[in-house]
């Protein structure tokens, strides 16, 4: 009996050596492992601004864009496009960047979507401030979202002071009309209002009252 347990116990410690053994030759390959791969990437480093593609969309480093969510700026060869870019490149173009996001990250193209910070300034909002861009909004939920409060203010303080976009002279129309349900204004002509329906819509007597609101122009018919 007492062999016995003599032989079970210098098994039980064999077994024991060959599994602290075992232990220690995984560590090992994990160790080297590691080694080789490096350190990680800080995650600040992930958010360095790397080109500055138009006045709302950036490249960071790594390869990823970010369209700045919530305001439109002007396309390539429209008035304000350039302004509105070299604006974006000196407050961000090689500087680190924090990202705050909505509901959803992507865009269909693959895009990263938000709100853009360099130290305390707000890009987004500053680009509005300078009326260098409209408010762009898709859904309901989005009008209550502190960030759009302060990108409707911005809006409404540049069109009250007349500055970029909201200087340049456009051809007035009796009205304008907004579909409910839609943040996009149009003149009484626009092809996206065909078969508007009584009580699916409302006017403004002016544009600037309805961007005032929230609203941003149609691209098609661009009051």
């Amino acid at each position: 009996m007492v062999i016995r347990r003599l032989i079970l116990s210098n098994r039980s410690k064999k077994i024991l050596r060959y599994s602290l053994l075992i232990l220690f030759v995984i560590f090992l390959i994990l160790f080297r492992f590691i080694e080789e791969i490096g350190l990680d990437i800080k995650p600040d480093d992930r958010f360095i601004i790397s080109k500055v593609i138009d006045g709302d969309t950036v490249e960071l480093n790594g390869g990823d864009k970010l369209r700045l969510l919530s305001i439109d700026t002007p396309e390539k060869g429209s008035l304000y496009y350039d302004e509105a870019k070299q604006l974006l490149a000196k407050l961000s173009l090689g500087k680190t960047a924090k990202i705050e996001y909505s509901s959803a990250r992507r865009d269909r193209y693959g895009r990263l979507l938000g709100y853009l910070y360099v130290d305390s300034i707000f890009i987004n909002k500053t680009i509005l401030d300078n009326g260098l861009g409209y408010l762009y909004l898709f859904k309901d939920s989005e009008i209550n979202r502190f960030e759009t409060k302060l990108l409707l203010e911005a809006q409404q303080n540049a069109i009250d002071k007349k500055v970029g976009i909201w200087s340049i002279k456009k051809e007035s129309e009796d009205y304008y009309v907004n579909t409910l349900g839609s943040f996009r204004l149009h003149r009484p002509g626009c092809r996206s209002l065909q078969n508007l329906k009584e009580g699916r819509y409302q006017k403004f007597k002016t544009r600037e009252e309805a961007f005032k609101q929230g609203l941003s122009p149609c691209r098609n018919c661009q009051p």
